[in-house]
């Protein structure tokens, strides 16, 4: 599982400046925010996760 909060630390002591960083920031922060519901959805009642931690699951940044 990745480190979210490291992710999250970065983008914050790194404002965009340019419009470009600006859509690049919130194409990361909708991508963490898909991977967090995911990982929601893909644990169960125990806490247990579903999922085979040796599955790759792709995603697209815009």
């Amino acid at each position: 599982m990745p480190d979210y909060g490291e992710i999250l630390a970065f983008l914050a002591a790194n404002p965009p400046q340019a419009e470009a960083e600006r859509e690049l920031h919130a194409s990361l922060l909708e991508l963490l925010a898909q991977c967090l519901r995911a990982e929601q959805v893909a644990t169960g009642d125990d806490g247990e996760e579903d999922l085979d931690p040796g599955e790759i699951r792709w995603v697209s940044v815009n």
